[in-house]
């Protein structure tokens, strides 16, 4: 009865803490002490794709994270940025940029072909062939739509040069003081081959890594290192093995007692199984190069994006500049998404680069730098003599 008692006092406790919500909060408000009082309007426009084999769904979900960063990183120095939704409105109306008739989401079959992926009850080769399927019929509806429109860029988004007339009135229109256009450059997601880093691939990959560099070179493609360290850890199983005997596998050894307490025993049959181990030895070498190639993929995300500001009054460029930014998770416990990584990324890249144009066009509006301390502060500061004495 006890026990029973205790049973269920534990079953209601964990069910009293299984009950609620776990909130962790991924992207937090810009902090109220690094805002600065907005002295400073800015117009971002949407930004050009020069990336290759860009959809539009993926065009727009890269705007919609460089807009964001931007538009939080000119927040810090006291710069407001004109709502982005009455901006957009305002280039169509104008024509300045025309959108394609559907609007830019994330196709049906995008969410099908990664529902098929995730749930592992198709195969890989039938989830290729599928997709094949749809990009061909994908194809097959553009040609059709530039046969009844004449126009070649169906189903792009296609948009015009701003000439310096028309910034000057889209400065007028949001009351801003400079126009911010850009481009993305580049906008990778993969992962990084060339890594040696052990703290990053794991122990087991860095050690076929290093090895396969060292004995072989760099490979012709993904396949080639697969069969290198496979080799590697293939011969030196072998000579493992046939360095012990009796490891994993020990001889057998067959006694035939003689009777007579003077006399030892006569071994009648031995067992080896030397060859057993050597075979062993580089069977498990040989798959722990397999499982070593398989494993220790680093993610990384690229961004490079360039931005242009035009000042609104005149339509004059008075800056440009642009940064790339990689990131790849710290170590092998790090957030591998490449959605944390892609966010991080253009987050830097937006950070440095409206910090230089602030030092460079708006330098009243930096953080003022700390006055350099003199040698009675920092003695002070590494505790020898007190800032107030002398």
């Amino acid at each position: 009865m006890k026990l029973l008692k205790l049973t269920l006092a534990f079953t209601m406790v964990l069910s009293l803490a299984a009950c609620g919500h776990t909130v962790k909060e991924t992207v937090s408000p810009v902090p109220a002490d690094q805002v600065g009082t907005a002295s400073r309007n800015v117009v971002v426009i949407p930004f050009a794709d020069y990336t290759p084999n860009s959809s539009r769904e993926n065009y727009w979900r890269r705007n919609v994270l460089i807009m964001e960063a931007l538009q939080d990183e000119f927040s810090r120095y006291g710069v407001a940025t004109a709502i982005e939704e009455d901006v957009l409105d305002y280039l169509v109306r104008e024509k300045i940029i025309e959108l394609p008739e559907d609007e830019p989401v994330f196709s049906m079959s995008n969410a099908y072909m990664h529902d098929m992926a995730a749930s592992g009850d198709w195969s890989s080769t039938m989830v290729r062939e599928l997709a094949t399927a749809i990009d061909n019929n994908r194809k097959l509806d553009l040609e059709r739509q530039k046969k009844e429109t004449g126009d070649e860029r169906a189903g792009t988004l296609s948009s015009t040069s701003l000439t310096s007339e028309q910034v000057v009135h889209l400065g007028y229109m949001f009351g801003a003081n400079y126009i911010v256009r850009g481009r993305i450059v580049e906008f990778d997601q993969g992962a990084a081959k060339d890594n040696f880093n052990p703290f990053q691939v794991g122990l087991l990959p860095f050690v076929f890594n290093t090895g396969q560099r060292t004995i072989f070179g760099v490979a012709q493609s993904d396949k080639y290192e697969m069969i290198d360290k496979m080799a590697i850890g293939g011969i030196a199983g072998l000579a493992y093995g046939n360095s012990n005997r009796n490891t994993p596998f020990d001889q057998d050894v067959d006694h035939e007692d003689s009777g007579h307490p003077l006399f030892s025993p006569a071994v009648i049959d031995i067992d080896d199984y030397h060859e057993l181990n050597t075979a062993f030895w580089g069977a498990a070498g040989t798959g722990l190069a397999f499982l070593a190639h398989k494993g220790g993929k680093v993610p990384r995300a690229v961004v490079q994006i360039r931005v242009m500001v035009q000042d609104a009054a005149t339509g004059r460029l008075v800056w440009s500049n642009r940064s790339q930014i990689e990131v790849t998770p710290g170590s092998v416990f790090s957030p591998q998404e490449y959605r944390v990584l892609v966010d991080r990324a253009i987050r830097e890249a937006a950070g440095s680069l409206v910090g230089n144009f602030i030092t460079a066009c708006e330098p009243e509006l930096a953080p003022a730098p700390e006055p350099a301390a003199g040698p009675r502060e920092k003695a002070a500061v590494a505790g020898h003599v007190p800032a107030d004495q002398g």
